[in-house]
C-alpha cells in the first residue's frame, strides 16, 4: 500500500488516491466540487442550478401553490446574448433561427456564402438538424422520466408540449365567443416556475435590468438623401424594425410553391429584445399589436401617444387592468408583475385590450381527445379564415390586408402572425414575427425596394412557422 505522503490528494477534501490514478482525482473533482460539471447527476429536479432562481422554501410558499415539475423541460439558450429559456422539443430550431438571424445577404445577388435551407416539409435535414439533437440524457436534464409529457397518440418516443397556463381558467370556453369580464373562478392558485418562468418567485429584477429597460432601446438618428436630393433624418430604433411586411408579401409572390399568401397591415413593426434581457416575449408581441394600432391609427390609438409603450409601462397597464377587475386572478396567480420578469400570457394580454378600451376575442385550439383533429390544423384554418376576411382580388396571389397582426400563445412562447401561406401540396405556414430575434442583416438590405426578381426562401425561413414546427404542440391560443 502506498504511503500517505505519496498519495494525491483534493485541495479542496480530504480525499486521496493513489498516483497511478490522476483521472479518478480529476473525476472527484468534477463530482463534488464542481457546480456545473456535465459529470454531475442531480436526482432531485427541484435542486437549485446556476441558470435557475431558489424558489422561496416551502414553509414560506402559500399553500395552494402548483407544482413545477414541468418546468425541468426547459433549457438555456447557448448564446450569451440570448438568455431565453427553451423547450428542449424547440432548441433545434431556436438555434436555426439564430442562424437565420445572422444571415447576410448582397440585395439579390449571391453573397459567395452557401445559403440557409428553409425548413419546409420536404427539405432535407439541415447540418445543425444531421449533427445535433435536443434528445438530452435524463441525467443532464435535472429531471426524472416520470414527468415528461408524451404525445398523445404516439408510441411515446416523441414530446408534445401544451399550455402549462391557458385563458381558459379566466374565461368560460365555448367555440366562438367574445372577450368579455368575467368573475373569475375561486379555485385558482398561484403558479410557479412552470407557468411563469425562472423568475416565478422573483420581487424585482436586477437593478441595472430595469435601468436597460427604463432607457429604453437605443435611438440613432441617420442622415440620407431623399428622391428629391433633400436630406432626410431618419430615426433608427436599437429593436424595432419597419417595412418588413411589404418585403415578405414580394418574397412570398416571389416562391413558385406558394399558391396563395395573406398579409396583415404594413405598418406592422418587428420588434425584438434588447441584449441580454431574457424572456419578456408577451411584452414585445404587445408592443407589436401595439404598433400596428399607431400606425393604422386604429381603435385605442389615441391611448398611445408617441413611441411604442415600452415593457415597464406595459406591466403598469397591466396591474391597472386587475385593479379594474380585469382578469384579476391573475394577480394572485403571479403574485404581481411589476418590475419582475415572471412570464405573461394571453390573459394579461387581453386584460390591457380590454382596459384600453380595445376590441378584441380570444380563441383556444387545442388536440381533440382522439388524437384525430390536431390543434395545429385547427389553428392554421382559423388564421386562413381570419385573412380571407378581408382578401381584395387584385389579380395576385398575394393579398395584402389592412387587419390587425395576431397575438399567438404557444407552450413556452409567444409570436405575433402577420401572414398566411397556402402552398401548392396543400401545406400551409404561418409567417410570424418572433421577438426572441432581431432582423437579420440581409431583410435590412431588401427593407424598401418594390420590385424584387430573385425568391430569398433563405430569408423566408426567420419568419415562417411551418406545420412540422408547430405539431409538436398540443395547444395554441390566439388573441385577435
Amino acid at each position: 500500500m502506498a504511503s500517505k505522503s505519496a498519495l494525491l490528494t483534493c485541495p479542496m477534501c480530504p480525499f486521496a488516491i493513489p498516483p497511478t490514478n490522476t483521472y479518478a482525482l480529476e473525476l472527484h473533482f468534477e463530482q463534488e466540487h464542481t457546480l456545473d460539471s456535465p459529470f454531475k447527476i442531480i436526482d432531485d429536479p427541484e435542486a437549485p442550478t446556476p441558470s435557475t432562481v431558489v424558489e422561496p422554501s416551502e414553509s414560506s410558499k402559500p399553500e395552494d401553490v402548483t407544482s413545477d415539475e414541468d418546468d425541468d423541460n426547459y433549457v438555456l439558450c447557448p448564446r450569451q446574448d440570448c438568455g431565453e429559456d427553451l423547450l428542449l422539443t424547440d432548441l433545434d430550431d431556436h438555434l436555426n433561427f439564430h442562424a437565420a438571424e445572422s444571415l447576410a445577404g448582397d440585395d439579390e445577388a449571391d453573397s459567395g456564402q452557401p445559403k440557409m435551407q428553409s425548413l419546409t416539409e420536404e427539405s432535407t435535414p439541415s447540418f445543425l438538424q444531421q449533427n445535433f439533437t435536443s434528445e438530452v440524457p435524463n441525467a443532464l436534464r435535472h429531471t426524472h422520466p416520470k414527468k415528461i409529457r408524451r404525445k398523445r397518440g404516439s408510441s411515446g418516443a416523441s414530446e408534445k408540449s401544451t399550455l402549462s397556463r391557458s385563458i381558459l381558467s379566466f374565461i368560460p370556453f365555448s367555440a366562438k365567443f367574445a372577450a368579455s369580464v368575467t368573475k373569475q373562478p375561486i379555485s385558482s392558485v398561484r403558479l410557479g416556475r412552470a407557468e411563469l418562468g425562472p423568475y416565478a418567485w422573483e420581487d424585482k429584477m436586477p437593478k441595472w435590468l430595469h435601468r436597460q429597460l427604463e432607457e429604453g432601446p437605443r435611438i440613432t438618428v441617420v442622415n440620407r438623401i431623399g428622391r428629391d436630393g433633400r436630406l432626410i433624418k431618419q430615426e433608427n430604433v436599437q429593436n424595432e424594425t419597419p417595412g418588413v411586411i411589404p418585403i415578405l408579401a414580394q418574397l412570398s409572390a416571389l416562391d413558385r410553391s406558394v399558391k396563395e399568401a395573406y398579409y396583415c397591415h404594413p405598418s406592422t413593426l418587428h420588434i425584438g429584445k434588447t441584449p441580454k434581457e431574457g424572456g419578456f416575449c408577451g411584452y414585445r408581441n404587445i408592443q407589436m399589436l401595439i404598433s400596428y394600432i399607431q400606425g393604422a391609427r386604429a381603435q385605442g390609438h389615441d391611448e398611445f401617444p408617441g413611441r411604442t409603450p415600452g415593457i415597464l409601462k406595459l406591466q403598469d397597464l397591466i396591474e391597472s387592468a386587475w385593479d379594474k377587475g380585469i382578469n384579476e386572478i391573475g394577480r394572485q396567480q403571479t403574485g404581481g408583475i411589476r418590475d419582475t420578469r415572471k412570464y405573461i400570457g394571453t390573459p394579461e394580454a387581453q386584460a390591457l385590450f380590454l382596459n384600453t378600451e380595445i376590441d378584441c376575442s380570444v380563441d383556444v385550439f387545442s388536440d381533440s381527445p382522439d388524437g384525430q383533429l390536431q390543434a395545429h390544423d385547427q389553428l392554421s384554418l382559423a388564421v386562413e379564415k381570419y385573412f380571407q376576411q378581408a382578401a381584395v382580388d387584385d389579380g395576385s396571389n398575394v393579398y395584402k390586408t389592412l387587419l390587425p397582426p395576431i397575438y399567438m400563445q404557444q407552450p413556452g412562447h409567444s409570436l405575433s402572425i402577420v401572414g398566411f401561406e397556402r402552398r401548392r401540396d396543400g401545406t400551409c405556414n404561418l409567417v410570424c414575427f418572433d421577438p426572441m430575434f432581431h432582423t437579420s442583416p440581409s431583410m435590412h438590405r431588401l427593407r424598401g425596394r418594390r420590385h424584387l426578381r430573385t425568391p430569398r426562401p433563405e430569408v423566408m425561413q426567420a419568419y415562417r412557422r411551418t406545420a412540422r414546427q408547430l405539431r409538436r404542440h398540443a395547444a395554441f391560443e390566439i388573441l385577435m
